[in-house]
């Protein structure tokens, strides 16, 4: 319960969110990424998952309610990282 109010707090300033995603603690970034889903934050969810910090990226579990929309997002934000490890 803690780790959701602390996810809507970042949540209801985008701009901080951004900021903060690379200072998160481990435990927030699942949770904050299916909060940014359901609600619709397109930039905050494209900037987390461009800096996914984990092996696998939750998008078929968040199929059980398909947002075309974000997914659209999720999956840009996924070619921008894979487009950033392919310079290095």
């Amino acid at each position: 319960m803690l780790l959701e109010l602390a996810g809507c707090s970042l949540l209801s300033n985008k701009c901080r969110a951004i900021l903060d995603l690379e200072d998160l603690p481990i435990e927030l970034i699942l949770p904050l990424f299916v909060e940014a889903f359901s609600r619709g934050h397109t930039l905050v969810l494209k900037k987390m998952v461009q800096s996914w910090p984990f092996t696998c990226l939750p998008l078929g579990a968040l199929m059980r309610k398909p947002q075309l929309e974000m997914l659209r997002v999720a999956l840009d934000g996924l070619d921008m990282l894979l487009a950033q490890q392919d310079s290095q």
